[in-house]
């Protein structure tokens, strides 16, 4: 099936295309986002999210231009805003560039942050409890006790692709739930 094929399929949902192409361009993708930030689980974390906003805009896709090249540019803006999203992000609180661009303020939130965080929780915990049970386990693996693909794949008897396919699933399935 050449790719163009795989692209029509996939646009109708069909998985057994939207499998093909995270065959096809999950290397590639991994592969320069890891180049950018130098972080295995980071980076395997924004390739899913990639290939959770490439079958959300698949309809928008224009095939007058490569597919690989809008798949990359996806991967590239996901990159930014997960990097902008994360804990990890590092930089000295003796940066002046820095503390002039940002508020640097106590991490420690106050009681209503505190109440509406435990809402938000407690929100969150029942989205998960009405996935089926085969990606509440995914979810809870990698989210809740932080294990890598390979740790999961191993605890459940899974193939590494099957496990990224497990949790691209559920996270767009608890994305509806939350909606």
């Amino acid at each position: 099936m050449n790719l163009e094929t795989i692209i029509s399929e996939a646009k109708k949902g069909k998985q057994i295309a939207q499998n093909q192409l995270i065959d096809l361009f999950w290397k590639r993708v991994y592969h320069y986002v890891l180049a950018k930030i130098q972080d295995d689980e980071e980076s395997e974390d924004i390739t899913i999210e990639t290939f959770t906003k490439v079958f959300n805009k698949l309809k928008l896709y224009n095939p007058d231009f490569d597919f690989s090249t809008w798949v990359i540019s996806i991967a590239h803006n996901t990159m930014i805003d997960h990097l902008r999203k994360s804990k990890h992000f590092k930089v000295s609180i003796d940066d002046e560039e820095f503390r002039l661009r940002y508020d640097l303020l106590e991490d420690i939130p106050s009681p209503e942050e505190s109440l509406i965080l435990q809402q938000d929780n407690d929100h969150l915990l029942k989205a998960i409890a009405q996935l089926p049970t085969h990606y509440q386990k995914v979810i809870e693996l990698r989210y809740l006790e932080d294990k890598t693909y390979k740790e999961i794949a191993a605890e459940l008897d899974l193939t590494l692709a099957n496990v990224k396919v497990r949790i691209l699933r559920a996270k767009q399935l608890l994305t509806d739930n939350l909606r």
